[in-house]
């Protein structure tokens, strides 16, 4: 009996050697990316990015991967990334408006396939064209960029704060006229664009010009002359809505965290108010982009990072993020969110997205919009620009603008 168990044990040890010898295990790749990214977003083991890289590796263990990571704003790719592409980290953020810069530095790289169908399905139109570049995709968009309208409830009402000459009304209004990115809403809300409707139209140029011009230069002197509407200088928006000395100001999700803590349940957000120019009221329009997560073309495991991009871009991660630092995802699925539907500043930015904005242009011609219209606002604050002469500087302003005359 002995005899026969002992030949059992030795045939099934057989067996098993047979077999284990039959098993092939999964072949793992080792890897090695730079990822670059906001310092906030990988403060710590608990951050963000470590959690959402350590989800990754749970999900793909067919990947070793050896992290590097490195700090980049999304606003400094451009400077940090596009000088040396070739030396710069495999994945990283940038703001919308640099793709120009950086694709033309040779410093991201393309979508196609199902990740060029993820862009294309699952985003707004605002969101994919923020991220299209002379008719291809550079990056997955994960966050809207774009400014709404902060107020006291306790000192206007949900009604007041649809019109600017209601609100104008019950008190004094804080709104950055200096700043370009700004001060083009009432240009953009009365029918200027910017490179054509989508924005990528190199050769519309900006359109501020002619009569519909005229009309905005002149309610923004109109404006300026407003004792209770006032340039937001120094935070002025910002400490004013705290102290009760503003009643409404335009800002972005950066600042709710500071405004809450002051003013509770008393802090309204909402998108953009309509305004009176010409004798009609119009919506003021913001500009619209993306903070985007891309690939760098020089990376030598495209492969890998493209696949770590579309998982840090993807729903569980964008609210993720949320979560922790509560940015508003782009992914158009995430609007109908619980945890998304009960932040006032993500509705507001959502409805400003939605209707009360235009995409942010990413071309390279932009960069005269930066100079020209901080210019044009700074001086409708200090009264260079008059009731007498707006329309002759609206000229001068079109011509800087797509350097030539009307």
């Amino acid at each position: 009996m002995k005899k026969i168990i002992a030949l059992l044990i030795a045939v099934m040890m057989v067996v098993g050697l047979f077999a284990a010898c039959g098993e092939s295990k999964p072949e793992v790749t080792e890897v090695t990316l730079k990822i670059w990214a906001p310092t906030e977003d990988q403060a710590n083991e608990n951050s963000w990015l470590q959690t959402r890289l350590k989800a990754f590796e749970t999900a793909h263990p067919n990947y070793k991967i050896t992290w590097e990571l490195g700090v980049c704003g999304e606003g400094d790719a451009a400077n940090l990334v596009g000088t040396d592409p070739s030396a710069a980290g495999d994945i990283f953020m940038y703001a919308n408006d640099q793709i120009g810069t950086l694709v033309e530095a040779g410093a991201l790289a393309k979508l196609g396939g199902t990740y060029l169908d993820f862009v294309k399905n699952n985003y707004s139109a605002t969101y994919s064209n923020s991220v299209t570049y002379k008719g291809e995709v550079y990056g997955f968009p994960m966050t809207c960029n774009t400014w709404f309208m902060y107020y006291n409830k306790k000192l206007v009402s949900d009604e007041d704060v649809k019109s600017l000459e209601k609100l104008l009304e019950k008190g004094t209004v804080a709104f950055p006229m200096t700043t370009a990115w700004y001060n083009g809403a009432f240009f953009l809300g009365n029918g200027g664009t910017l490179f054509g409707e989508a924005g990528n139209d190199e050769a519309a140029g900006i359109q501020f010009g002619g009569e519909a011009g005229y009309a905005a230069a002149k309610k923004m002197v109109e404006l300026m002359a407003n004792p209770n509407f006032v340039n937001d200088a120094d935070s002025k928006g910002n400490s004013g809505l705290k102290d009760g000395s503003v009643v409404a100001y335009f800002d972005g999700s950066w600042n709710y965290a500071g405004l809450y803590e002051v003013l509770g349940e008393d802090l309204g957000a909402v998108a953009l108010p309509t305004v009176n120019i010409g004798g009609k009221d119009v919506n003021m329009k913001s500009l619209a982009g993306s903070k985007v997560i891309g690939v760098n073309p020089n990376c030598k495991n495209q492969k890998v990072a493209m696949e770590v991009a579309a998982f840090l871009a993807s729903e569980e991660s964008q609210l993720a993020r949320f979560e922790l630092r509560n940015i508003t995802p782009a992914l158009s699925s995430l609007a109908a969110n619980d945890k998304v539907k009960a932040s006032i500043c993500a509705q507001a930015e959502i409805a400003v997205m939605a209707g009360t904005s235009v995409v942010q242009p990413g071309l390279t011609g932009m960069s005269a919009f930066w100079t020209e219209m901080g210019t044009f606002g700074g001086n409708v604050d200090n009264g260079t620009v008059t009731l007498d002469n707006y329309k002759e500087q609206v000229d001068l302003l079109y011509a800087a603008l797509n350097g030539k005359g009307l």
